[in-house]
């Protein structure tokens, strides 16, 4: 008797599988191990998932830790993920990314640098 394998139709096979968003992030062993060890912000996948993870605040109180993670779905935009991260980052105080072409003087130094002295 020949001997042919199973073939398997399920989505058990793509479980895991690295995606290019998901390529661009850091990888945990397990997501308790990021809340543990990452700032607020911080993008992360693990091998086990196909989402990709948003460490931010818990909101609901007395009964939510710290830290919290928020899912995205594999064929949510990487723009959108990275935007909710910076958000997060600004506003509990993970490390914050300057904005990029701001300047950094107000008024005051700016006329300074220009020479009109008030």
């Amino acid at each position: 008797m020949k001997y042919t394998p199973k073939t398997v139709n399920n989505d058990s096979e793509k479980k895991g599988r690295t995606t290019s968003a998901k390529a661009k992030v850091k990888s945990f062993p397990f997501i308790r191990v990021a809340l543990q060890t990452a700032d607020f912000g911080t993008i992360f996948t693990t091998p086990q998932s196909d989402d990709i993870y948003v460490i931010t605040h818990g909101s609901w109180g007395d009964k939510s830790a710290n830290k919290v993670v928020k899912s995205f779905k594999p064929d949510t935009s990487y723009a959108e993920i990275k935007g909710f991260a910076q958000r997060t980052r600004v506003k509990h105080g993970g490390k914050a990314e300057k904005h990029k072409g701001k300047k950094s003087g107000g008024y005051s130094e700016n006329d300074l640098k220009h020479g009109n002295d008030k």
